[in-house]
């Protein structure tokens, strides 16, 4: 029989080489300062870029306000140039004179256009232009959507585009579409249609022809009614 016998120097041994040894883990503390760290450097960079980005955006804005400051004010100047007396009154709203034959004036301006020439062009006025027809046929001022036709011997001045308001000095004239027409005895304003005006020493005289209208007179208001004549004095 053969005997087996057990000594300590025959149990194996076990040891640990050092290169093989298992690392700790990291404790936690050490976990969260890092994780504080990282957070923290986060946020300095995020401050940063929002510093570069907002101030460049507040310069120009601050600029763009310092350019406004000074260039309205001289844009309203030079409009006020431009238009001088037109000032206010809309776009698109002018006054033309449109000699007929024979002779007339616009300010300083004298037409002698002769019988059977082609017809003359109209040229523009500004408020304060004195218009006429000295002989020859009926001359034609436009302002707005109003209309006068001066007849031999009228005068008349434009006052104003803003509403169209002409001034009759004398004569005869028909008034036409939306128009004021002012005199030394009473006004027309014409709402629509034809009316009819004779200007002289004894007082202002309408003939409404067809449309709607007031004669307003220093003693009374008269509402128009087409044939109807109402007198100014």
């Amino acid at each position: 029989m053969v005997k087996v016998s057990a000594h300590p120097a025959d149990e194996p041994s076990w040891s640990f080489c050092p290169s093989i040894a298992m690392t700790a883990a990291p404790r936690q503390s050490d976990l969260d300062a890092r994780r504080d760290a990282m957070v923290s450097g986060l946020r300095d960079r995020i401050d940063r870029t929002n510093h570069h980005l907002v101030t460049p955006r507040r310069g120009v804005n601050l600029s763009r306000i310092r350019m406004r400051t000074l260039l309205l004010p001289a844009f309203a100047i030079i409009l006020m140039i431009s238009f001088g007396s037109r000032a206010g009154a809309p776009l698109g709203v002018d006054a033309a004179f449109t000699p007929g034959s024979g002779t007339s004036f616009a300010g300083p301006r004298v037409f002698e256009i002769p019988p059977g020439a082609a017809p003359a062009k109209p040229v523009r006025l500004e408020p304060g232009d004195v218009v006429g027809t000295s002989s020859g046929s009926a001359s034609l001022l436009e302002a707005g959507k109003g209309r006068i036709r001066l007849e031999p011997g009228a005068r008349a001045a434009l006052a104003s585009l803003l509403p169209p308001r002409v001034r009759l000095i004398g004569g005869a004239a028909e008034a036409s579409g939306r128009i004021r027409v002012v005199t030394a005895h009473g006004i027309l304003d014409l709402a629509s249609g034809r009316a009819r005006l004779n200007l002289d020493a004894s007082g202002l005289t309408v003939t409404l022809e067809e449309g709607a209208g007031t004669l307003v007179a220093p003693d009374a208001t008269t509402e128009l009614v087409p044939g109807l004549t109402a007198t100014a004095r």
